[in-house]
């Protein structure tokens, strides 16, 4: 019988050549399945440079690594003085940047340079050194914020520094 267009259903002919036996176009047969074919349907070519199984190769130098994120100077500048303002926690922006070390050395030398400076206060000579303490530490953390942020594009995204 027909079917609804009007033709008959019967066979469509064999697979075109260079398919291996089991193999079509849409797949293998479920009573054949063995090896893919070793050329035509199947077989995967990768572009040169590229590495079987993975869908880009790995960065070389000077190209910009797409896992990375750049870091923008001005926001590691804005954290550094906003943090230093508000909350007087220097190396907020250095953490940003990814320089972590000198981030918990601003931030922890700070802390320890104030609690010299409160002690100094009875004294009376911690309120001259304890504003000029923190004007110091406001100028050369956003300073070297900004620098460090610009490193890090370097280094770690391929980015020329400007």
């Amino acid at each position: 019988m027909n079917g609804s267009n009007g033709y008959a259903p019967a066979s469509y002919g064999p697979p075109p050549q260079g398919y291996a036996q089991g193999y079509s176009p849409y797949g293998a047969t479920p009573s054949s399945y063995g090896p893919p074919p070793q050329q035509g349907y199947g077989q995967v070519h990768y572009p040169q440079g590229y590495a079987q199984g993975y869908a880009q190769p790995y960065p070389q130098h000077g190209m910009m690594n797409p896992m990375v994120t750049p870091k923008n100077g001005g926001l590691a500048v804005a954290l550094e003085l906003l943090g230093g303002s508000f909350f007087q926690t220097f190396g907020i922006g250095h953490l940003y940047a990814g320089n972590v070390g000198m981030g918990l050395g601003l931030m922890f030398g700070y802390w320890a340079l104030s609690a010299i400076n409160f002690v100094l206060c009875f004294a009376f000579i911690g309120f001259i050194t304890w504003p000029v303490t923190w004007v110091v530490f406001m100028i050369i953390s956003a300073i070297t914020a900004s620098n460090a942020a610009k490193k890090f594009n370097v280094e770690k995204c391929g980015q020329p520094a400007f």
